[in-house]
């Protein structure tokens, strides 16, 4: 008898550690599909950016280009190839006056050599970043709902295709996800256990998510009204800090993040265009009324065949029921409804930020992609892990099939999500589920960063040399110059290349003249061009072939 309780224990305990070992595979998998599909990607349209914003600010100490953009991702981003190699700054006068588009593009394709290796090393930091989302969202998850529910919402993270389509990118969309992440963790271990220690991890934390992307400044209000109800949401009125006194922890808490962004741009004070007085970190305030006006004003977006400077109210539903997996969808329904009959006390800090910020984007008019929802994904896999815990037994305490049946539907999940992953591999950013059409399909709903961001240069240059095509026309949407990758081609109107051609094309619109044409799906729907009819002829016709599920390639025969 003791011999079998002995094996029982003994057993349970090996079961017990499996999700450590398995958890530690899941970040070699997800760092390898990141790293890998990251060497077959060309640079992104705003990848040059954000690599020489924190360049020039490690080069220089002077964050002046760090507008609309705060400096810590950059910073981080490009810290590897500052230590690592010679860059030189061209500090000319697109650097005096601050204008960073040009003085990033001279930085990467012509100050420097081998811009591959920059852009390689840039975003190295940001696949770093990705295991540390994956295992902070573990740690959370495992007290909440158990080492096999932590694995099962890690491996949302891990497998999911759009963390990994940004997280090997050198921009601050998934640095920002995981910093707001990291501000909701630590401000629920204040909540849990209020101690000075706690207090200086919540506000340097959430000074660090404000520093990383201004969109972060949302989730600000929103983890401080999740602080200060929780004692009330979680039943615990006994507690020695109820509401009222928790507004003074609070208001420390968001004094220690004004510091911390303050410090992020070197304590600098400067006038700012609009305000009486000098003020702190001024790039940040400019930053921020960029911001205000771009959300007020919109800018040109593309969403199912219509084009509107405006904006939708629905743009970014639309979006998360087209590019998230429908695993992750069908887990978010099951544990909303276990949420429903089995509240958990950190449930305000995990359902309450990502409800609100999604609720929040309707209202904006800066539709600007899939990306900007980033921010929810860690806190959906958390979510996604009490289904985990399904019971086993029925009401009456005996094993039934049924609920047995039900125990295999977060394993049944979690494998249908990894295989679609691999599915897309090495394509991320051009994800889109069954429900969007799939990653063929997904153009004639969204374009732009969610499926065309300049990415597939790289892919297009294999192409050519496999079939042996030495020539193409090029409407290419991206800042990496084609020539960079020894693509030779004639330029057709784009963006930003070739913009200025739209009024006087080089090809006939109507009948274009015989020749292989290659173009972005974003200039191919006319997203951002003045003309979006330019390329109406291709747009009636199947691509002869597709680069990466960004660029169409279209064979016109001689007559």
């Amino acid at each position: 008898m003791a011999n079998s309780i002995a094996h029982r224990t003994g057993r349970r305990s090996r079961l017990q550690e499996l999700p450590f070992f398995a958890v530690i595979a899941l970040l070699l998998a997800a760092f390898g599909l990141a790293l890998t599909s990251a060497i077959q990607k060309s640079p992104t349209m705003d990848e040059q950016n954000h690599i020489a914003r924190g360049a020039a600010y490690l080069g220089t100490g002077d964050p002046r280009l760090s507008v609309e953009h705060p400096p810590v991702i950059n910073v981080l981003s490009a810290l590897p190839a500052h230590l690592l190699l010679d860059l030189q700054l061209p500090l000319d006068e697109w650097w005096e006056v601050g204008e960073w588009y040009h003085f990033a593009d001279s930085f990467l394709w012509r100050t420097n050599d081998h811009p591959d290796r920059i852009v390689f090393l840039a975003r190295l930091p940001i696949i770093g970043l990705v295991v540390l989302l994956i295992s902070l969202v573990f740690r959370w998850a495992s007290s909440s709902h158990g080492r096999w529910g932590a694995l099962l919402a890690a491996s949302f993270v891990a497998f999911d295709p759009n963390v990994l389509a940004h997280g090997r990118l050198s921009t601050t969309d998934l640095g920002g996800a995981f910093f707001v992440f990291l501000a909701a963790y630590a401000f629920w271990r204040l909540s849990q256990c209020i101690t000075l220690a706690h207090l200086v991890a919540a506000g340097v934390t959430l000074g660090l998510a404000f520093a990383s992307k201004l969109s972060a400044l949302a989730f600000g209000p929103v983890l401080g009204l999740a602080f200060v109800l929780e004692p009330l949401v979680g039943g615990k009125k006994d507690r020695v800090w109820p509401p009222f006194r928790r507004l003074g922890l609070l208001a420390l808490a968001a004094a220690i993040a004004s510091l911390v962004v303050w410090a992020s741009y070197g304590f600098s004070i400067g006038p700012v265009e609009g305000f009486g007085a000098r003020v702190p970190a001024p790039p940040y305030v400019r930053g921020l009324l960029a911001v205000f006006d771009l959300a007020g004003g919109g800018r040109p977006a593309y969403l199912m065949g219509q084009l509107s400077n405006e904006g939708w109210w629905y743009y970014f539903p639309v979006a998360f029921l087209v590019k998230t997996p429908v695993p992750t969808l069908l887990g978010l329904l099951l544990a909303t409804g276990m949420l429903l009959f089995r509240p958990r006390s950190d449930d305000l800090f995990l359902c309450l930020p990502p409800l609100v910020f999604f609720l929040a984007t309707t209202t904006t008019r800066l539709n600007l992609g899939y990306r900007h929802l980033l921010p929810l994904l860690p806190f959906l896999a958390t979510h996604i892990g009490r289904i985990a815990q399904f019971p086993a037994v029925g009401s009456r305490g005996i094993r039934c099939p049924r609920y047995l049946l039900w125990r295999l539907v977060p394993a049944i999940l979690g494998i249908w999500l990894a295989i679609s992953c691999l599915a897309i591999y090495p394509h991320y950013l051009a994800y889109f589920n069954a429900i969007g059409g799939g990653p063929d399909n997904g153009w004639r709903i969204l374009v732009d960063s969610n499926i065309d961001w300049g990415q597939d240069l790289k892919g297009l240059r294999r192409w050519m040399e496999m079939v042996g095509v030495e020539r193409v026309n090029l409407a290419w949407f991206g800042s990496a110059p084609p020539e960079a990758y020894g693509i030779d081609h004639q330029l057709l109107p784009g963006v930003p290349h070739g913009f200025n051609l739209w009024q006087e094309p080089p090809f006939d619109r109507h009948q274009p003249e015989p020749g292989v044409y290659a173009i972005s799906v974003t200039n191919l729907v006319g997203a951002i061009l003045p003309d979006p009819d330019l390329y109406a002829w291709f747009r009636q016709r199947v691509p002869d072939q597709r680069i990466g599920h960004s660029i169409f390639i279209y064979r016109v025969p001689a007559p």
